[in-house]
């Protein structure tokens, strides 16, 4: 009998299964470049305090005979007691981008714009930042917000070359390859995701299915393409390959494979997709779960820093060992997110309600059951390339009632499940196009059934690089 990895990490029992559509590439041939720096804007020293107005002149001054770095090193000098002041906070901000210090630039100019959010000039060398600290949708959000202002005919040409060169970069126009391998290990407190208890209903479990820590380590790789089509439409497609070994634990080694296909739209505050994926999945080196499914998701930007979008995929969840047909289900999923960009440095925070479905397709199976959740979670941007995420979930599965689990001895299934998890990427290290990135990640499953009852914690670190 095939043992079920009950909680392993992976698309296999993930809550929204599927292939994630993460694409990139290096900037097709054909690609306008982003225009020079915009012209700084006139910038009133009324109110300013004496002491403050001589370095203030002489910033601008420096800054219009095109000596960003003077500018940067006179101003930086005074952050402590001068940043909150927008005239400052905007004229650091200029100072900062223009001699390439773009991450210290959005922190500046993101608080010129909450203090001040009718300062468009602000605004535009925000977006001008967010664009160079390769923060793509941020930036995206801003220079889409400044087109609907009515800006100048020259300020107008402006926004409409970046927003060119941001949907070419995002793969709106031209075509891009691009690649990636990667290997990790760590730590996994109970690497089947099974009970601590070594006895159910009075019986001795299999050691398989009683918590087993063991250490691991993974291989990944896989290859992306992205196409604009023109007008807004673009095609996204990868394949990917996971592997993971549990020296304790090798009857939950597992290796997958996985493919993804979809249709993108994206025109002014709207963006859509619809698409197909699905995964094979081995058990200890054996054909264990399949997946093949279709997905469609929209969203909208609600005014320049909101977005609403929602996302439901399905499909048939299929176990290649007769004896685990039982588990066989039709899958649906789906999701609504509320997100919120441009928090402080270029953060985001995003609000996820989350709920679905599982169809049993055999008779007298007790696998069906319906779910709803909630998640948040949250990315900083650090540096130039590098970033802070966490994310916290809920999850709650009610399996129906007849014929029950165990003839039906505990009454209706129920599980809660919390879910934890914290990362961090550094950007470009150990060189260019490398990633390194630790996490921390736990999960406590509680349930009616003392059986399904667990938590489990995993500490790992990844070191990925991309080819573009």
């Amino acid at each position: 009998m095939g043992t079920v990895p009950k909680g392993a990490w992976g698309p296999l029992p993930a809550l929204l299964a599927g292939v994630a559509l993460v694409v990139g590439g290096t900037l097709p041939a054909a690609a306008a470049e982003p225009p020079a720096a915009t012209p700084l804007a006139t910038v009133s020293l009324d109110g300013v305090p004496d002491d403050a107005r001589a370095t203030l002149t002489e910033a601008q001054r420096l800054l219009a005979a095109g000596d960003a770095p003077g500018a940067y090193a006179l101003l930086a000098a005074r952050e402590a007691d001068w940043a909150g002041s927008p005239v400052y906070d905007y004229l650091l901000g200029v100072a900062a981008l223009d001699s390439g210090r773009a991450p210290d630039a959005v922190f500046s100019l993101s608080r010129v714009v909450a203090a001040e959010p009718g300062f468009d000039g602000a605004r535009m060398e925000l977006a001008r930042a967010l664009f160079e600290a390769n923060d793509l949708e941020g930036a995206r959000v801003q220079f889409a917000y400044l087109a609907g202002r009515s800006p100048p005919p020259e300020t107008a040409a402006v926004i409409a070359r970046y927003q060119a060169v941001i949907d070419q970069r995002s793969g709106q126009g031209g075509s891009a390859f691009s690649a990636f391998v990667e290997a990790g290990g760590g730590y996994d407190s109970n690497a089947n995701a099974s009970t601590s208890d070594g006895q159910f209903l009075g019986f001795d479990l299999n050691n398989n299915n009683v918590e087993t820590d063991s250490l691991f380590g993974t291989l990944a790789g896989g290859v992306l393409h992205q196409a604009g089509l023109g007008n807004g439409w673009s095609t996204a497609s990868n394949l990917r390959a996971d592997w993971r070994k549990n020296p304790d634990a090798r009857f939950v080694d597992q290796a997958i494979a996985s493919a993804g296909t979809a249709l993108l739209w994206n025109r002014g505050p709207w963006r859509a997709s619809a698409g197909v994926n699905g995964y094979y999945g081995w058990l200890d080196g054996s054909p264990q779960e399949t997946y093949v499914g279709a997905a469609l998701g929209i969203g909208r930007m609600l005014g320049d820093r909101w977005e609403l979008a929602a996302r439901a995929q399905g499909g048939p969840v299929r176990f290649q060992q007769d004896v685990l047909e039982v588990l066989d289900v039709d899958r649906y999923l789906g999701a609504v997110t509320l997100s919120r960009y441009g928090i402080g440095t270029g953060g985001r925070v995003a609000l996820s309600l989350l709920g679905g479905w599982d169809d049993a397709t055999r008779t007298g199976s007790p696998y069906s059951n319906d779910r709803v959740g909630a998640r948040v979670a949250t990315s900083w941007p650090v540096g130039r390339a590098s970033g802070l995420y966490v994310e916290a979930g809920w999850l709650q599965s009610e399996y129906d009632q007849s014929p029950g689990f165990f003839g039906g001895s505990f009454g209706r299934r129920e599980d809660d499940q919390l879910t934890a998890l914290a990362g961090f990427e550094l950007g470009d290290w150990p060189a260019k196009d490398w990633v390194l990135s630790p996490r921390l990640r736990y999960v406590d499953n509680d349930s009616t059934i003392p059986l399904y009852e667990y938590d489990r914690w995993e500490a790992a670190v990844t070191l990925r690089r991309a080819f573009r």
